[in-house]
């Protein structure tokens, strides 16, 4: 009877969890750049097999299954719609890859190219003016008094006529290394950047790779596994109860 408690229990918690990364995916449905997560669950094994306890166990439950766990989670990074603004100064990566932004001297990765030029002639994130950095690594400087930046194919950023500037663009042989840091943006291990050979989108932005009805779906199936748990719960704690007044009253 305990033995289902904690199955059910196990299953509750997984349950809280997906709904968790689910609603947080749908919530950045909208969000430029954002890659949704994926959460994954495993079997657990049982504690006479993880070598965590030793001595007798029940025969007829040694066998049997530790019940559901979080097994892992996992960004998608897999290209997403690109959406048209016709701004110059908008960039959407065609295939693999990441823009860096500096903040507070870290360098950050992003596929958030919504861009712009600060009072103080640099071109930063149009999200929080965090710099956006260059081949090189250091931020793109433009002429504060100059007209708006446009950005070709490659990269590279002219103001006025004039290349002032050209976009460092990175990708990782191992994604599983990044993580999120929020803005849509990944912090992971600058040694291991590779330079990109990925096709610029001027005047374009890529969308949300969150696919709302899906996720909505998923989410209600998530919280109607974790109802039936919990009444599961509710079930066996009253058969637990009974059981023991029952001997009580022997």
């Amino acid at each position: 009877m305990i033995y289902g408690l904690y199955h059910s229990a196990a299953g509750m918690l997984a349950g809280e969890y997906r709904q968790t990364v689910l609603a947080n995916n749908i919530a950045n449905a909208d969000t430029v750049g954002f890659k949704r997560d994926i959460a994954t669950f495993a079997e657990r094994v049982p504690a006479t097999q993880s070598g965590l306890r030793s001595g007798p166990s029940a025969a007829d439950l040694a066998a049997l299954s530790g019940g559901l766990w979080l097994g892992r989670t996992y960004t998608d990074f897999g290209d997403a719609a690109k959406a048209r603004t016709d701004n110059p100064s908008d960039v959407a990566l065609d295939g693999p890859g990441f823009l860096v932004a500096e903040v507070d001297g870290q360098r950050l990765y992003t596929r958030d190219g919504r861009m712009t030029k600060s009072p103080t002639g640099l071109l930063v994130a149009v999200s929080d003016g965090a710099p956006i950095l260059g081949r090189g690594g250091g931020p793109i400087r433009l002429n504060p008094y100059g007209g708006e930046p446009s950005i070709d194919t490659q990269g590279r950023v002219t103001q006025d006529g004039a290349v002032v500037g050209e976009l460092e663009l990175v990708d990782f042989d191992d994604y599983d290394r990044l993580r999120k840091v929020g803005a849509s943006r990944f912090a992971g291990p600058d040694q291991q950047a590779l330079p990109a050979p990925v096709l610029v989108l001027s005047g374009y932005v890529e969308t949300s790779g969150v696919e709302p009805l899906a996720d909505l779906v998923s989410m209600m199936e998530a919280s109607a596994a974790y109802q039936l748990n919990a009444r599961m719960v509710s079930l066996q704690d009253d058969s637990v109860g009974k059981l023991i007044n029952a001997l009580l009253r022997a």
